[in-house]
C-alpha cells in the first residue's frame, strides 16, 4: 500500500530559511513542498487555492500577524492542518496561536529536529507541542486556576464590574447596565482592585483574561 504523500506550504519572509525547509522536509519520502509564501495576504489567498495538507506557518510576516492566517483559515473552515514555527516560545504567543486555531508549535531553534514529527503528528489528526510551547500551555492552567480563586474573592457585583471594565465599558456605561450609579460602580471597582491587590486597568484586563472572564463575551450581560 502506497504511503500518502503529506502537502505541504511553506509560509516566511525569509529566502534562506525557506530553501533550509525545502531540503529539509523534500528528504522526507512521505512529504512534498507544493509551495512558498512570504506575506500574511498570499498565505490566506495561496492556502485557499492550492489547500495544503498542512501549511507550516512562520508568525511574524509582512502585512500583518500569522494569527491573521490562522483565523482566517479557520473561519473558512478549510481542511488544512497548521504547525506554527516561530522564533518565538513565550507564554503569551503560544497561548494566542492555540486560541487561534493552530494544531502544532515548534520554534525555530528545534526546526531541524521537532518539524518533520509535527507535520506527521498533525496530518495523522493529532497536535503537536514543542517541550517549550507545552511549559506555556501548563503555566497559563496554573496562572487561569489562581486568578479563578481570585476572581472567588470578589461579590457578584464586584466581578460584573471587573469584567465589564475589562471589557472596554466606562462607568456611566456599566452603571447603566447594572443599574447603578457612576459613582457606586467606582466603588465596587475599588474594593474589587483592593481585593485582588491589582492597581491599573491592564492588570483588570490581565487578571480578567487570565481568570476565563473574557472568554465567551455576552453581549447582554444578563449574568449581572
Amino acid at each position: 500500500m502506497t504511503e500518502s504523500i503529506i502537502r505541504i506550504l511553506l509560509a516566511d519572509d525569509h529566502k534562506m530559511l525557506l530553501d533550509g525547509l525545502r531540503a529539509l522536509l523534500e528528504g522526507e519520502d512521505d512529504m512534498r513542498v507544493i509551495g512558498e509564501i512570504g506575506t500574511v495576504q498570499d498565505s490566506i489567498r495561496v492556502t485557499a487555492e492550492l489547500l495544503p495538507d498542512v501549511l507550516v506557518l512562520d508568525l511574524g510576516m509582512p502585512g500583518g500577524s500569522g494569527l491573521d492566517v490562522i483565523r482566517s483559515i479557520r473561519e473558512k473552515r478549510l481542511p488544512v492542518r497548521i504547525v506554527v514555527l516561530s522564533m518565538h516560545s513565550g507564554r503569551e504567543m503560544v497561548m494566542e496561536a492555540l486560541q487561534a486555531g493552530c494544531d502544532g508549535y515548534v520554534p525555530k531553534s528545534t526546526a531541524h529536529t521537532d518539524l518533520i514529527q509535527a507535520i506527521r503528528a498533525v496530518f495523522a489528526g493529532k497536535r503537536f507541542l514543542h517541550p517549550d510551547a507545552t511549559t506555556a500551555l501548563v503555566d497559563n492552567l496554573f496562572d487561569r486556576q489562581e486568578e479563578s480563586k481570585q476572581a472567588g474573592l470578589l461579590s457578584e457585583r464586584e466581578l460584573g464590574v471587573i469584567k465589564l471594565t475589562a471589557m472596554g465599558f466606562t462607568s456611566r456605561e456599566i452603571g447603566e447596565k447594572l443599574a447603578l450609579s457612576p459613582k457606586t460602580v467606582d466603588t465596587y471597582r475599588e474594593r474589587a482592585m483592593l481585593k485582588l491587590q491589582i492597581e491599573s486597568k491592564s492588570d483588570i484586563i490581565r487578571f480578567a483574561m487570565r481568570a476565563g472572564l473574557l472568554d465567551s463575551l455576552n453581549t447582554s450581560h444578563k449574568d449581572f
